[in-house]
């Protein structure tokens, strides 16, 4: 894991809640404080914050899923995205990869039933590397397969 070298998580916050135009989930917010800037292969998705020419553009804006109720967390590398999800309301958000060939519409699978054994599942292509069985992902994170909007990469097909 790569953390962000200074401390903007206040102003990226406030970036965020004012271009979705809502509330952030606590555990959004609390993965801005905690600057993770990249996990394993995966790029943070975040508002970068320059102090002598304020916002910079951004290949991937956080508004990238939001006609999917989502906000992206992390891309792959390869264009797709790993995004928290906003409906949820009374539960931790899960989050979910979106495919860019199919133009982020749904989220394909779960992959994490929240963001925190989201992020100690980031190790999918070590586990692949290593041959782990299917659905080995229950050993971390046992309510992966109850995500309500897709299943676990397993069952997605």
């Amino acid at each position: 894991m790569r953390r962000t070298r200074e401390d903007h998580s206040a102003k990226i916050i406030d970036r965020v809640r004012e271009l979705l135009g809502r509330e952030l989930p606590p555990d959004l917010e609390e993965f801005y404080r905690e600057r993770i800037a990249r996990i394993g292969d995966f790029d943070a998705v975040f508002p970068h914050w320059n102090a002598r020419v304020g916002w910079r553009p951004m290949a991937t804006e956080v508004t990238e899923l939001a006609h999917v109720n989502a906000v992206p967390l992390f891309n792959d590398g390869c264009g797709n995205l790993f995004g928290l999800d906003l409906l949820s309301e009374n539960t931790a958000p899960a989050v979910y990869f979106f495919d860019h060939e199919f133009g982020f519409e749904k989220p394909e699978y779960a992959a994490g039933s929240a963001l925190g054994p989201f992020l100690l599942l980031a190790q999918h292509d070590q586990a692949i590397q290593e041959g782990r069985a299917p659905s080995w992902e229950l050993a971390v994170d046992p309510d992966i397969d109850k995500c309500p909007r897709a299943p676990p990469i397993w069952l997605a097909g």
